[in-house]
């Protein structure tokens, strides 16, 4: 079986963190990469124990080359990414994460993190900017599944069970209107933070 292709490390930290230990159910584990060759592909490999149980984990794929520069990567189409900001893709949509899952990593970004901005200290204020933009990206991850012209999620971006659960819990959530309002306040709560 082929590694699946992650379009930056992000994405492919966003997936692991979204398939938790099978035995125990944490996310967590104690990672070590390593660069493998398939055939043609560099393959990066995470593997380790879990954090809780210890179970090993093992997690392959073949990720872009995410910070060269726009006419290796795309053609000339989309820019490379910035490194040191939360950035998932270019401009297509994801291949490993669904638009129901990317919507619930938004979902528990937020939930987890404080808008509090009094007694905050230095490092805590930035990890809240960098996380509430985390958040801001995902929900823009939703939005590239959306295609030109139309103002919703087609139904076959969404192909795992978690994503169907969080599309079925609240539809009118995947509106391109919807997405866009809350891509904005994810941005409002970074900018509280910002330097």
């Amino acid at each position: 079986m082929s590694a699946p292709r992650a379009r930056s490390s992000a994405e492919a930290h966003m997936f692991m963190a979204l398939h938790p230990c099978g035995a125990c159910g944490d996310e967590k584990f104690t990672k070590a990469v390593r660069m493998i060759v398939d055939g043609d592909a560099l393959i990066t490999r995470y593997t380790g124990p879990c954090r809780t149980c210890h179970a090993g984990r093992d997690f392959r794929f073949r990720i872009d080359d995410e910070f060269a520069d726009a006419e290796t990567a795309g053609g000339g189409r989309t820019p490379p990414l910035t490194a040191g900001e939360p950035e998932f893709g270019r401009a297509e949509a994801s291949e490993i994460i669904d638009a129901g899952q990317w919507l619930q990593c938004a979902d528990r970004i937020i939930a987890a993190t404080p808008a509090a901005i009094l007694g905050v200290s230095e490092d805590e204020w930035r990890r809240r900017r960098y996380m509430f933009k985390a958040a801001a990206e995902s929900v823009g991850e939703v939005l590239k599944f959306i295609p030109a012209g139309s103002d919703d999620v087609p139904p076959d971006s969404f192909w795992t069970d978690d994503g169907r659960d969080v599309r079925d819990r609240g539809p009118d959530r995947f509106r391109r209107d919807k997405l866009e309002h809350l891509r904005l306040a994810c941005l409002d709560l970074a900018a509280r933070f910002a330097g």
